[in-house]
C-alpha cells in the first residue's frame, strides 16, 4: 500500500523529532509536569501522534497501561526501539481523525499534542471530537495563532520579500490551506495548518461536552527569553543555554506561573505547539 503524502511527511519529520531546537525541551517538560498533576484515578492512557514515545514510554515505565497511536511508521519504529521490554504498551497504527477502532469513554486520559490535531488542518476539530468521545479526560496543545501568525509572517517576508495575503488569512482564522493561494509552494511545504487562540479552543471542548480545568498558553516566557538570548549569544550558544536552564526546577515553576497568571493568553512557546488545554467529561 503506497504511503501517502501526509505518512511521508510525518516519516521525514522522525528524523528531527528527537532533536531539541530553541524552547522544545522545556515545551516538553512544562507538558510533562502537567500531565503528572493528572493522573489520579488514570490506569489506561492513549498517546495520540505520540511520534517516538516522548510521553507513552515514560508513562508506561510509571505503571500505566499505554496504547501509542501515530500514523508514521518511522515515528512508531522509533518507539518500539525505546520500548523494548516493556508489557504495558502497545503500537496502532491510525489516522488521529477518526478513532473508531475505540470505544466511548475507552480511556482514562488521552494525550494529544502538537502536530496531530493543528497539522489535520480543515480535520483538526474531528480530532478534537475523536479525542473527547474515547476519553474520560484529554490533555492538548494546539498551534498558537498569534505565534503562527508571526511565523507566516516571516515566512512570507523571507522567502517572497512582500506580506502573502495567508498572513491575514492565519490571523482572523487560524487556518492554512496551499491550495486556497497560487504561490504557496514558495512559501512553505507545509500542505495545512490549523492554529487557535485560548478562546476558540475552549469554546471547542465545551461543543464536544467537556468540562475544560485549563485552557491557556505553554511557553510563552521562554518564547521571550529567546528573543534575549539570540541578541547576546550565538546560535550554538543559544542552544546550549536554553537547554542547561530547562533543567532548573525552579525556572520550570517559573515558567508554569508565568503561562498561567501573566500571560495565560500569550503566544505560547517558539517551537511546539502553543496552546495548552485540560479537560474531563462533563
Amino acid at each position: 500500500m503506497a504511503l501517502t503524502d501526509y505518512e511521508k511527511f510525518w516519516d521525514e519529520i522522525s528524523k528531527v523529532e528527537e532533536i531539541d531546537y530553541d524552547d522544545e525541551k522545556i515545551n516538553r517538560l512544562l507538558r510533562f509536569k502537567a500531565i503528572q498533576h493528572h493522573l489520579s484515578g488514570v490506569r489506561k492512557i492513549l498517546d495520540v501522534g505520540a511520534a517516538t514515545g516522548a510521553f507513552s514510554i515514560p508513562l508506561a515505565r510509571m505503571g500505566f497501561d499505554v496504547v501509542h497511536l501515530d500514523l508514521s511508521d518511522e515515528m512508531i519504529k522509533a518507539a518500539k526501539d525505546k520500548a523494548i521490554n516493556l508489557p504495558n504498551i502497545s503500537f496502532t497504527k491510525q489516522d488521529a481523525t477518526c478513532l473508531d477502532i475505540f470505544e466511548d469513554n475507552e480511556f482514562d486520559l488521552v494525550l494529544c499534542f502538537d502536530g496531530a490535531i493543528s497539522f489535520s488542518g480543515h480535520k483538526a476539530g474531528n480530532v478534537i471530537s475523536e479525542i473527547c468521545r474515547v476519553g474520560k479526560k484529554v490533555i492538548l496543545s494546539v498551534s498558537s495563532k498569534s505565534c503562527m501568525t508571526a511565523t507566516w509572517l516571516n515566512y512570507s517576508l523571507t522567502k517572497l520579500n512582500r506580506i502573502h495575503p495567508s498572513v491575514k488569512d492565519m490571523m482572523e482564522t487560524g487556518y492554512f490551506n496551499k491550495d486556497n493561494y497560487d504561490d504557496a509552494e514558495e512559501l512553505t511545504s507545509i500542505a495545512e495548518l490549523k492554529s487557535y487562540d485560548v478562546g476558540e479552543l475552549r469554546d471547542v471542548l465545551d461543543k464536544n461536552g467537556m468540562n475544560v480545568l485549563e485552557c491557556r498558553s505553554i511557553g510563552s516566557l521562554t518564547h521571550l527569553y529567546l528573543i534575549h538570548l539570540y541578541r547576546q549569544n550565538t546560535a550554538d550558544d543559544v542552544h546550549e543555554k536554553i537547554n542547561a536552564i530547562s533543567a532548573n526546577e525552579d525556572f520550570l515553576e517559573i515558567c508554569n506561573y508565568y503561562d498561567k497568571f501573566v500571560m495565560p493568553n500569550g503566544m505560547g512557546s517558539f517551537r511546539r505547539a502553543g496552546i495548552f488545554a485540560v479537560a474531563e467529561k462533563s
